[in-house]
């Protein structure tokens, strides 16, 4: 076998073998993948079984806190949602703030959430 060939076939053998651990990489990562979308979007996806996450506002005065849970509206200004959620709350946590919840539909309106995020700005400043 010439030279010119060895070379090529080392070469194909190792991009046949790079190929596979691509593969192999993105098919473990598709089964941890959390998608995110706005409340309006969630909705429409109420038969959906995998984990997402949905980002928007936290409706004023739809905070009900109970022992176990906590029970709040999300908004995106065009829908909203109800979260329940078991668990202690981030401190940034507020009403009329941004959140982005993780966790999977129950059904078409109400989402149980796993992770909750508060969201702030880039302006941060520590309560005085």
């Amino acid at each position: 076998m010439k030279k010119k060939h060895k070379r090529l076939l080392i070469a194909s053998g190792v991009f046949f073998f790079l190929n596979c651990i691509v593969f192999f990489v993105l098919t473990m990562l598709r089964e941890n993948i959390s998608f995110f979308y706005t409340v309006s979007e969630a909705i429409t996806l109420s038969n959906n079984q995998k984990p997402i996450r949905i980002g928007g506002m936290v409706v004023e005065d739809s905070v009900i806190r109970s022992e176990s849970e906590v029970v709040f509206q999300m908004t995106d200004f065009n829908k909203s949602i109800v979260i329940k959620y078991q668990g202690i709350l981030p401190p940034m946590f507020s009403e009329k703030s941004g959140v982005v919840v993780q966790g999977k539909m129950f059904d078409g309106n109400t989402f149980l959430a796993d992770t909750v995020f508060a969201k702030h700005d880039e302006n941060y400043m520590p309560r005085k």
